[in-house]
Protein backbone atom coordinates (compact mmCIF):
# COMPACT_ATOMS: atom_id res chain seq x y z
CA UNK A 1 0.00 0.00 0.00
CA UNK A 2 2.97 2.43 0.64
CA UNK A 3 4.43 1.86 -2.49
CA UNK A 4 1.20 2.70 -4.28
CA UNK A 5 1.00 5.92 -2.57
CA UNK A 6 4.73 6.42 -3.53
CA UNK A 7 4.57 5.58 -7.19
CA UNK A 8 1.48 7.93 -7.49
CA UNK A 9 3.74 10.81 -5.67
CA UNK A 10 6.38 10.51 -8.44
CA UNK A 11 3.65 10.76 -11.33
CA UNK A 12 2.56 14.13 -9.85
CA UNK A 13 6.25 15.06 -9.54
CA UNK A 14 6.62 13.89 -13.01
CA UNK A 15 3.71 16.00 -14.05
CA UNK A 16 4.72 19.20 -12.36
CA UNK A 17 8.16 18.93 -13.34
CA UNK A 18 7.25 18.59 -17.29
CA UNK A 19 4.80 21.45 -16.55
CA UNK A 20 7.31 23.23 -14.71
CA UNK A 21 9.60 22.51 -17.59
CA UNK A 22 7.44 23.75 -20.25
CA UNK A 23 7.17 26.97 -18.75
CA UNK A 24 11.04 27.70 -18.12
CA UNK A 25 11.26 27.15 -21.84
CA UNK A 26 8.33 29.20 -22.72
CA UNK A 27 10.02 32.10 -20.44
CA UNK A 28 13.49 31.52 -22.73
CA UNK A 29 12.08 31.80 -25.96
CA UNK A 30 10.26 35.01 -24.49
CA UNK A 31 13.39 36.38 -22.91
CA UNK A 32 15.11 35.14 -26.54
CA UNK A 33 12.70 37.33 -28.54
CA UNK A 34 13.06 40.28 -25.86
CA UNK A 35 17.05 40.46 -26.34
CA UNK A 36 15.79 40.06 -30.42
CA UNK A 37 13.47 42.91 -29.80
CA UNK A 38 16.20 45.08 -28.17
CA UNK A 39 18.45 44.52 -30.61
CA UNK A 40 16.09 45.37 -33.35
CA UNK A 41 15.56 48.33 -31.20
CA UNK A 42 18.90 49.17 -31.03
CA UNK A 43 18.93 48.77 -34.89
CA UNK A 44 15.98 50.91 -34.98
CA UNK A 45 17.40 53.90 -32.90
CA UNK A 46 20.54 53.21 -35.55
CA UNK A 47 18.09 53.72 -38.37
CA UNK A 48 16.31 56.47 -36.67
CA UNK A 49 18.99 58.03 -36.07
CA UNK A 50 19.99 57.23 -40.27
CA UNK A 51 16.43 57.57 -41.59
CA UNK A 52 13.46 59.50 -39.10
CA UNK A 53 10.83 58.45 -40.88
CA UNK A 54 11.35 54.87 -39.61
CA UNK A 55 11.81 55.81 -35.83
CA UNK A 56 7.73 56.17 -35.25
CA UNK A 57 7.52 52.97 -36.56
CA UNK A 58 9.89 51.44 -34.81
CA UNK A 59 8.68 52.58 -31.40
CA UNK A 60 5.16 51.16 -32.25
CA UNK A 61 6.78 47.86 -32.92
CA UNK A 62 8.65 48.23 -29.68
CA UNK A 63 5.69 49.44 -28.00
CA UNK A 64 3.41 46.60 -29.44
CA UNK A 65 6.92 43.79 -28.70
CA UNK A 66 6.37 45.29 -25.01
CA UNK A 67 2.93 44.49 -24.36
CA UNK A 68 3.20 41.18 -26.01
CA UNK A 69 5.96 40.66 -23.78
CA UNK A 70 3.70 41.59 -20.43
CA UNK A 71 1.11 39.86 -21.83
CA UNK A 72 3.05 36.48 -22.21
CA UNK A 73 4.53 37.18 -18.95
CA UNK A 74 1.20 37.53 -17.52
CA UNK A 75 0.11 34.68 -19.05
CA UNK A 76 3.20 32.86 -18.05
CA UNK A 77 2.88 33.99 -14.59
CA UNK A 78 -0.62 32.79 -14.77
CA UNK A 79 -0.65 29.50 -16.23
CA UNK A 80 2.02 29.10 -13.50
CA UNK A 81 -0.29 29.45 -10.72
CA UNK A 82 -2.87 27.46 -12.42
CA UNK A 83 -0.37 24.46 -12.80
CA UNK A 84 0.13 24.76 -8.90
CA UNK A 85 -2.75 25.10 -8.02
CA UNK A 86 -3.62 22.23 -10.35
CA UNK A 87 -0.95 20.13 -9.30
CA UNK A 88 -1.68 21.25 -5.06
CA UNK A 89 -5.24 19.83 -5.92
CA UNK A 90 -4.45 16.66 -8.01
CA UNK A 91 -1.99 15.82 -4.91
CA UNK A 92 -4.75 16.57 -2.38
CA UNK A 93 -6.76 14.16 -4.31
CA UNK A 94 -4.81 11.81 -4.91
CA UNK A 95 -3.13 11.75 -1.20
CA UNK A 96 -6.89 11.78 -0.23
CA UNK A 97 -7.80 8.46 -1.87
CA UNK A 98 -4.76 7.14 -1.35
CA UNK A 99 -5.09 7.64 2.75
CA UNK A 100 -8.72 6.55 2.48
CA UNK A 101 -8.24 3.31 0.36
CA UNK A 102 -5.15 2.65 2.61
CA UNK A 103 -7.58 3.00 5.51
CA UNK A 104 -9.70 1.06 4.26
CA UNK A 105 -6.98 -1.74 3.49
CA UNK A 106 -5.57 -1.76 6.49
CA UNK A 107 -8.77 -1.68 8.44
CA UNK A 108 -9.69 -4.91 6.29
CA UNK A 109 -6.21 -6.23 6.63
CA UNK A 110 -6.31 -5.51 10.36
CA UNK A 111 -9.83 -6.96 10.97
CA UNK A 112 -8.66 -10.18 9.00
CA UNK A 113 -5.44 -10.33 11.19
CA UNK A 114 -7.99 -9.84 14.23
CA UNK A 115 -10.10 -12.84 12.66
CA UNK A 116 -7.18 -14.81 13.20
CA UNK A 117 -5.87 -14.00 16.02
CA UNK A 118 -9.07 -14.54 17.52
CA UNK A 119 -9.35 -18.07 15.84
CA UNK A 120 -5.81 -18.96 16.71
CA UNK A 121 -6.54 -17.51 20.37
CA UNK A 122 -9.35 -19.56 20.88
CA UNK A 123 -7.54 -22.76 19.20
CA UNK A 124 -4.84 -22.01 22.15
CA UNK A 125 -7.35 -21.76 24.83
CA UNK A 126 -9.04 -24.75 23.63
CA UNK A 127 -5.29 -26.99 23.57
CA UNK A 128 -4.66 -24.76 26.98
CA UNK A 129 -7.90 -26.26 28.11
CA UNK A 130 -7.25 -29.70 26.87
CA UNK A 131 -3.96 -29.67 28.28
CA UNK A 132 -5.33 -28.53 31.61
CA UNK A 133 -7.87 -30.73 31.46
CA UNK A 134 -5.97 -34.20 32.55
CA UNK A 135 -4.41 -32.04 35.02
CA UNK A 136 -7.25 -30.58 36.50
CA UNK A 137 -9.04 -34.26 36.67
CA UNK A 138 -5.46 -35.77 38.05
CA UNK A 139 -6.01 -33.15 40.80
CA UNK A 140 -9.44 -33.19 41.61
CA UNK A 141 -9.04 -37.09 41.89
CA UNK A 142 -5.82 -36.28 44.31
CA UNK A 143 -8.26 -34.08 46.58
CA UNK A 144 -10.43 -37.03 46.89
CA UNK A 145 -7.90 -39.25 47.15
CA UNK A 146 -6.50 -37.18 50.01
CA UNK A 147 -9.74 -36.65 51.58
CA UNK A 148 -10.44 -40.22 51.64
CA UNK A 149 -6.76 -40.90 52.90
CA UNK A 150 -7.70 -38.16 55.51
CA UNK A 151 -11.02 -40.34 56.20
CA UNK A 152 -9.29 -43.72 56.59
CA UNK A 153 -6.35 -41.93 58.50
CA UNK A 154 -9.01 -41.05 60.80
CA UNK A 155 -10.50 -44.12 60.97
CA UNK A 156 -6.91 -46.48 60.95
CA UNK A 157 -5.94 -43.91 64.11
CA UNK A 158 -9.45 -44.76 65.47
CA UNK A 159 -8.84 -48.34 64.75
CA UNK A 160 -5.35 -48.04 66.09
CA UNK A 161 -6.50 -46.82 69.39
CA UNK A 162 -9.00 -49.34 69.68
CA UNK A 163 -6.35 -51.92 69.45
CA UNK A 164 -3.97 -50.33 71.40
CA UNK A 165 -6.28 -49.99 74.01
CA UNK A 166 -7.51 -53.96 73.17
CA UNK A 167 -3.70 -54.50 73.41
CA UNK A 168 -3.82 -52.84 77.02
CA UNK A 169 -6.09 -54.75 77.99
CA UNK A 170 -4.85 -57.83 76.50
CA UNK A 171 -1.46 -57.56 78.18
CA UNK A 172 -2.94 -56.54 81.63
CA UNK A 173 -4.69 -59.99 81.03
CA UNK A 174 -1.50 -61.70 79.95
CA UNK A 175 -0.12 -60.61 82.67
CA UNK A 176 -2.59 -61.93 85.19
CA UNK A 177 -3.01 -64.83 83.50
CA UNK A 178 0.94 -65.48 83.42
CA UNK A 179 1.10 -64.83 86.79
CA UNK A 180 -1.76 -67.22 87.44
CA UNK A 181 0.20 -69.87 85.16
CA UNK A 182 3.35 -68.94 87.04
CA UNK A 183 1.79 -70.07 90.38
CA UNK A 184 -0.11 -72.98 88.71
CA UNK A 185 2.92 -74.45 87.65
CA UNK A 186 4.05 -73.89 90.72
CA UNK A 187 1.48 -75.53 92.62
CA UNK A 188 0.51 -79.53 92.49
CA UNK A 189 1.19 -82.10 89.54
CA UNK A 190 -2.18 -82.76 88.65
CA UNK A 191 -2.73 -78.66 88.32
CA UNK A 192 0.10 -78.84 85.93
CA UNK A 193 -0.87 -81.99 83.81
CA UNK A 194 -3.94 -80.28 83.62
CA UNK A 195 -2.49 -77.31 81.71
CA UNK A 196 -0.66 -79.60 79.39
CA UNK A 197 -3.50 -81.56 78.59
CA UNK A 198 -5.69 -78.08 77.29
CA UNK A 199 -2.40 -76.55 76.14
CA UNK A 200 -2.25 -80.35 73.93
CA UNK A 201 -6.17 -80.49 72.50
CA UNK A 202 -5.56 -76.42 71.96
CA UNK A 203 -2.69 -77.48 69.60
CA UNK A 204 -4.74 -80.04 68.35
CA UNK A 205 -7.51 -78.04 66.98
CA UNK A 206 -5.62 -75.30 65.80
CA UNK A 207 -4.21 -78.04 63.13
CA UNK A 208 -7.94 -78.08 62.06
CA UNK A 209 -8.79 -81.83 63.66
CA UNK A 210 -11.62 -82.72 64.98
CA UNK A 211 -12.37 -84.60 67.99
CA UNK A 212 -13.62 -87.86 68.03
CA UNK A 213 -13.02 -88.26 64.22
CA UNK A 214 -8.93 -87.49 63.73
CA UNK A 215 -8.06 -88.03 67.67
CA UNK A 216 -9.48 -89.17 70.77
CA UNK A 217 -8.82 -88.21 74.43
CA UNK A 218 -7.99 -89.69 77.54
CA UNK A 219 -8.09 -93.32 75.82
CA UNK A 220 -8.13 -96.34 78.19
CA UNK A 221 -6.07 -99.48 77.36
CA UNK A 222 -5.33 -102.51 79.54
CA UNK A 223 -2.21 -104.36 79.81
CA UNK A 224 -2.40 -107.40 81.79
CA UNK A 225 -4.09 -106.07 84.67
CA UNK A 226 -2.45 -102.52 84.84
CA UNK A 227 -4.70 -99.81 83.03
CA UNK A 228 -3.22 -97.14 80.40
CA UNK A 229 -4.64 -94.07 79.20
CA UNK A 230 -2.77 -91.86 77.23
CA UNK A 231 -3.53 -88.04 76.51
CA UNK A 232 -4.22 -88.41 72.81
CA UNK A 233 -4.12 -90.73 70.51
CA UNK A 234 -4.28 -89.01 66.64
CA UNK A 235 -5.51 -91.50 64.27
CA UNK A 236 -3.35 -91.81 60.62
CA UNK A 237 -4.03 -93.22 57.34
CA UNK A 238 -3.86 -96.93 57.09
CA UNK A 239 -5.15 -97.34 60.47
CA UNK A 240 -2.01 -96.34 62.21
CA UNK A 241 -2.00 -94.76 65.32
CA UNK A 242 0.33 -92.26 67.03
CA UNK A 243 -0.04 -91.81 70.93
CA UNK A 244 0.78 -88.08 73.04
CA UNK A 245 1.55 -87.67 76.29
CA UNK A 246 1.82 -84.36 77.65
CA UNK A 247 4.34 -83.67 80.44
CA UNK A 248 4.21 -79.90 81.95
CA UNK A 249 7.70 -80.48 83.53
CA UNK A 250 8.29 -76.66 84.29
CA UNK A 251 8.90 -76.63 88.47
CA UNK A 252 12.87 -76.36 87.81
CA UNK A 253 12.28 -74.12 84.70
CA UNK A 254 10.40 -71.19 86.49
CA UNK A 255 13.14 -71.54 89.55
CA UNK A 256 15.74 -70.97 87.19
CA UNK A 257 13.82 -67.94 85.72
CA UNK A 258 13.51 -66.64 89.07
CA UNK A 259 17.11 -67.56 90.30
CA UNK A 260 19.89 -64.90 90.16
CA UNK A 261 23.09 -66.85 90.18
CA UNK A 262 24.12 -68.21 87.55
CA UNK A 263 25.69 -70.87 88.44
CA UNK A 264 22.13 -72.06 90.47
CA UNK A 265 20.69 -71.12 87.35
CA UNK A 266 22.62 -73.87 85.40
CA UNK A 267 22.17 -76.65 88.12
CA UNK A 268 18.43 -75.75 88.07
CA UNK A 269 18.54 -76.44 83.93
CA UNK A 270 20.40 -79.77 84.34
CA UNK A 271 17.68 -80.70 86.73
CA UNK A 272 14.96 -79.91 84.28
CA UNK A 273 16.80 -81.77 81.44
CA UNK A 274 16.76 -84.89 83.56
CA UNK A 275 13.00 -84.50 84.60
CA UNK A 276 12.29 -84.27 80.78
CA UNK A 277 14.73 -87.03 80.38
CA UNK A 278 12.77 -89.21 83.40
CA UNK A 279 9.03 -88.56 81.45
CA UNK A 280 11.18 -90.20 77.92
CA UNK A 281 12.38 -92.99 79.77
CA UNK A 282 8.22 -93.36 81.62
CA UNK A 283 6.90 -92.95 78.16
CA UNK A 284 8.74 -95.99 76.72
CA UNK A 285 8.44 -98.31 79.46
CA UNK A 286 4.36 -98.17 79.18
CA UNK A 287 4.91 -99.41 75.86
CA UNK A 288 1.70 -98.43 74.21
CA UNK A 289 2.29 -100.83 71.43
CA UNK A 290 0.37 -103.59 72.82
CA UNK A 291 -2.53 -101.98 73.51
CA UNK A 292 -3.86 -101.07 69.77
CA UNK A 293 -4.89 -103.27 67.17
CA UNK A 294 -2.33 -101.11 64.42
CA UNK A 295 0.50 -100.26 66.82
CA UNK A 296 2.03 -96.92 67.43
CA UNK A 297 4.97 -96.04 65.10
CA UNK A 298 6.12 -93.84 68.13
CA UNK A 299 4.68 -91.77 71.24
CA UNK A 300 5.38 -88.00 71.22
CA UNK A 301 6.26 -86.62 74.60
CA UNK A 302 4.34 -83.04 74.43
CA UNK A 303 5.78 -80.12 76.28
CA UNK A 304 3.61 -77.01 76.62
CA UNK A 305 6.40 -74.41 75.79
CA UNK A 306 8.71 -74.23 72.77
CA UNK A 307 11.07 -72.25 75.93
CA UNK A 308 10.86 -75.08 78.43
CA UNK A 309 12.67 -77.79 75.32
CA UNK A 310 15.56 -75.00 74.76
CA UNK A 311 17.30 -74.71 78.14
CA UNK A 312 17.00 -78.62 79.01
CA UNK A 313 18.76 -79.64 75.20
CA UNK A 314 21.57 -76.75 76.03
CA UNK A 315 21.64 -78.19 79.74
CA UNK A 316 21.49 -82.11 77.41
CA UNK A 317 22.86 -81.47 73.65
CA UNK A 318 21.90 -85.40 73.40
CA UNK A 319 18.51 -85.44 74.78
CA UNK A 320 16.43 -85.37 71.91
CA UNK A 321 18.45 -88.00 70.12
CA UNK A 322 18.28 -90.16 72.98
CA UNK A 323 14.46 -90.01 72.92
CA UNK A 324 14.15 -90.83 69.70
CA UNK A 325 16.26 -94.16 70.68
CA UNK A 326 13.35 -95.01 72.71
CA UNK A 327 10.40 -94.27 69.96
CA UNK A 328 9.88 -91.07 72.11
CA UNK A 329 9.49 -87.67 69.98
CA UNK A 330 9.76 -84.49 72.03
CA UNK A 331 7.29 -82.08 70.75
CA UNK A 332 7.14 -78.17 71.51
CA UNK A 333 3.34 -76.49 70.44
CA UNK A 334 5.49 -75.13 67.10
CA UNK A 335 6.55 -78.94 66.31
CA UNK A 336 3.43 -80.34 67.06
CA UNK A 337 1.59 -78.39 64.39
CA UNK A 338 3.86 -79.33 61.89
CA UNK A 339 2.98 -82.61 62.97
CA UNK A 340 -0.34 -82.32 62.85
CA UNK A 341 -0.23 -80.67 59.89
CA UNK A 342 1.43 -82.93 57.81
CA UNK A 343 -0.83 -85.82 59.48
CA UNK A 344 -3.80 -84.04 58.46
CA UNK A 345 -2.58 -83.36 55.34
CA UNK A 346 -1.92 -87.74 54.83
CA UNK A 347 -5.35 -88.10 55.55
CA UNK A 348 -6.65 -85.92 53.11
CA UNK A 349 -4.54 -87.70 50.85
CA UNK A 350 -5.82 -91.00 52.05
CA UNK A 351 -9.60 -89.51 51.50
CA UNK A 352 -8.77 -88.31 48.17
CA UNK A 353 -7.35 -91.92 46.98
CA UNK A 354 -10.41 -93.65 48.41
CA UNK A 355 -12.20 -91.21 46.68
CA UNK A 356 -10.29 -92.09 43.30
CA UNK A 357 -10.84 -95.77 44.15
CA UNK A 358 -14.67 -95.00 44.23
CA UNK A 359 -14.53 -93.24 41.17
CA UNK A 360 -12.81 -95.36 39.27
CA UNK A 361 -14.87 -98.12 40.36
CA UNK A 362 -17.78 -96.61 39.66
CA UNK A 363 -16.48 -95.50 36.48
CA UNK A 364 -15.92 -99.65 35.41
CA UNK A 365 -19.41 -99.97 36.67
CA UNK A 366 -20.53 -97.17 33.89
CA UNK A 367 -18.36 -98.80 31.28
CA UNK A 368 -19.92 -102.20 31.66
CA UNK A 369 -23.37 -100.71 31.55
CA UNK A 370 -22.97 -98.93 28.19
CA UNK A 371 -21.47 -101.65 26.70
CA UNK A 372 -24.59 -103.75 27.70
CA UNK A 373 -26.51 -100.83 26.60
CA UNK A 374 -24.80 -100.57 23.19
CA UNK A 375 -25.22 -104.09 22.41
CA UNK A 376 -29.31 -103.80 23.34
CA UNK A 377 -29.02 -100.75 20.75
CA UNK A 378 -27.21 -102.62 17.83
CA UNK A 379 -29.79 -105.44 18.20
CA UNK A 380 -32.95 -103.17 18.00
CA UNK A 381 -31.00 -101.40 15.32
CA UNK A 382 -31.03 -104.77 13.56
CA UNK A 383 -34.47 -105.39 14.38
CA UNK A 384 -35.87 -101.87 12.86
CA UNK A 385 -34.11 -102.95 10.08
CA UNK A 386 -35.64 -106.57 9.62
CA UNK A 387 -38.78 -104.52 10.07
CA UNK A 388 -38.12 -102.22 7.37
CA UNK A 389 -37.49 -104.56 4.72
CA UNK A 390 -40.63 -107.39 5.94
CA UNK A 391 -43.01 -104.00 5.83
CA UNK A 392 -41.50 -103.29 2.33
CA UNK A 393 -42.05 -106.62 0.93
CA UNK A 394 -45.73 -106.69 2.49
CA UNK A 395 -46.46 -103.21 0.86
CA UNK A 396 -44.98 -104.03 -2.59
CA UNK A 397 -47.49 -107.67 -1.93
CA UNK A 398 -50.24 -105.78 -1.28
CA UNK A 399 -49.86 -103.01 -4.01
CA UNK A 400 -49.65 -106.40 -6.72
CA UNK A 401 -52.19 -108.67 -5.94
CA UNK A 402 -54.49 -106.68 -3.44
CA UNK A 403 -54.60 -103.12 -5.00
CA UNK A 404 -55.09 -103.90 -8.26
CA UNK A 405 -57.69 -106.15 -7.88
CA UNK A 406 -59.64 -103.14 -5.79
CA UNK A 407 -58.67 -101.18 -8.22
CA UNK A 408 -60.59 -103.42 -11.33
CA UNK A 409 -63.72 -103.22 -8.79
CA UNK A 410 -63.87 -99.16 -8.62
CA UNK A 411 -64.11 -99.56 -12.60
CA UNK A 412 -66.52 -101.67 -12.47
CA UNK A 413 -68.52 -99.56 -10.40
CA UNK A 414 -67.97 -100.67 -7.15
CA UNK A 415 -67.23 -97.79 -4.66
CA UNK A 416 -66.88 -96.41 -0.98
CA UNK A 417 -66.73 -93.41 0.36
CA UNK A 418 -63.72 -93.49 1.05
CA UNK A 419 -60.37 -93.30 -2.17
CA UNK A 420 -58.05 -96.17 -2.83
CA UNK A 421 -54.72 -94.49 -3.07
CA UNK A 422 -52.50 -95.50 -5.87
CA UNK A 423 -49.88 -96.68 -4.75
CA UNK A 424 -48.75 -97.13 -0.68
CA UNK A 425 -45.38 -95.69 0.67
CA UNK A 426 -42.44 -97.34 0.66
CA UNK A 427 -39.75 -96.70 3.88
CA UNK A 428 -36.14 -95.99 2.78
CA UNK A 429 -35.04 -95.25 5.93
CA UNK A 430 -32.28 -97.52 7.58
CA UNK A 431 -31.07 -97.39 11.50
CA UNK A 432 -27.15 -95.56 11.94
CA UNK A 433 -24.65 -97.54 12.43
CA UNK A 434 -23.23 -97.51 15.30
CA UNK A 435 -19.61 -95.92 15.05
CA UNK A 436 -16.65 -97.17 16.38
CA UNK A 437 -14.99 -95.71 19.22
CA UNK A 438 -11.39 -94.83 16.89
CA UNK A 439 -13.80 -93.73 13.85
CA UNK A 440 -15.24 -91.48 16.55
CA UNK A 441 -12.07 -90.23 17.92
CA UNK A 442 -10.84 -89.55 13.97
CA UNK A 443 -13.44 -87.12 13.89
CA UNK A 444 -13.31 -85.54 17.00
CA UNK A 445 -9.46 -84.87 16.18
CA UNK A 446 -10.65 -83.53 12.88
CA UNK A 447 -13.41 -81.30 14.32
CA UNK A 448 -10.70 -80.05 16.57
CA UNK A 449 -7.72 -79.10 14.11
CA UNK A 450 -11.17 -77.61 12.15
Amino acid sequence: MLTTVIIVLSLLLLILACITGALWVSRKHLTTQVSTLTIERDEARNRIEASGSEVSELKTQLELARQELTQKSAAFEQAQTQSRETFATLANETLNKTSEQFLQLAKKSLESENKDAAAALEQRKQAIESMLKPIREQLENHAKAVTEMEKNREGAYQGLRQQITGLLESQQHLSQTTTQLSTALKGSAGTRGRWGELALKRIVELAGMVNHVDFDEQVSIWKGNDQQRPDMVVRLPADRNIVIDSKAVGENYLKAMECDNEQDRTELFRLHANQIEGRVRDLSRKDYTTGFTHAPDFVVLFIPGDSFLTPAMIAKPTLVEDALSRNVVIATPTTLVSLLKVIAMGWREEQLAENAQKVTEQATVLHERVATVIGHMEKLGKSLDTAVSHYNKMTSSFESRVLVSTKRLEEMGIKSAKKLPDALPELEAAPREMRTTESISESSDKTDGD
